[in-house]
């Protein structure tokens, strides 16, 4: 049974904030890319928060910047550390809401500025996956020339790559590799 619906779309848009890093240009970079980006999150902020504003862009960068460090934190206790601070500093403050029909807790505060709400809402849905899961979900891409996280909901916990793109691209070049170490052999 699941008591947490902070395990599914905020770890999703935690993880998607992150990699919006980790190209070579950064895809919430101005107001418009980050609006374009927060669009497809509008059913989980809407009501909720206020739409994202000029002063909400310095401070998702640094949220972005401070989930990248959960992720990659050492062990539980640094992870835990970085988590409890993203949620003091985003006014994280645990109510009750009904406003889907089904009573559930929400943590982000109510009519709070767009980095508040998604500073609580993304640091949520990561501490969510530690207490349920362990820090060993956390991954960044095995690929050569990528840097994405992930987080593996595999059963076995096999996950290395962020997407079936890296893992196939990466399955490719292995094979033609040994495609390569093949032919030269025979000669």
């Amino acid at each position: 049974m699941d008591f947490s619906h902070y395990t599914d779309e905020p770890v999703d848009l935690a993880i998607a904030l992150v990699n919006t890093a980790q190209t070579k240009t950064d895809r919430i970079g101005d107001l418009s890319r980050l609006r374009a980006f927060l669009d497809d999150y509008r059913h989980m902020w809407e009501g909720i928060a206020r739409p994202v504003s000029k002063g909400d862009l310095e401070p998702i960068h640094r949220l972005r910047e401070a989930l990248r460090s959960v992720i990659d934190s050492p062990d539980d206790a640094a992870a835990s550390a970085m988590v409890n601070r993203i949620l003091a500093e985003h006014g994280a403050q645990p109510r009750v809401s009904v406003h889907n029909g089904d009573a559930h807790f929400h943590f982000e505060p109510f009519d709070s500025s767009m980095s508040c709400w998604l500073g609580a809402t993304t640091a949520m849905g990561l501490a969510s996956v530690m207490v349920e899961n362990g820090m060993s979900r956390f991954g960044v891409c095995n690929a050569d020339d990528c840097d994405d996280v992930y987080v593996d909901a595999s059963r076995n916990r096999s996950r290395r790559h962020c997407s079936s793109t890296c893992s196939t691209r990466e399955a490719v070049t292995a094979y033609r590799r040994r495609q390569s170490a093949g032919v030269g052999a025979d000669g």
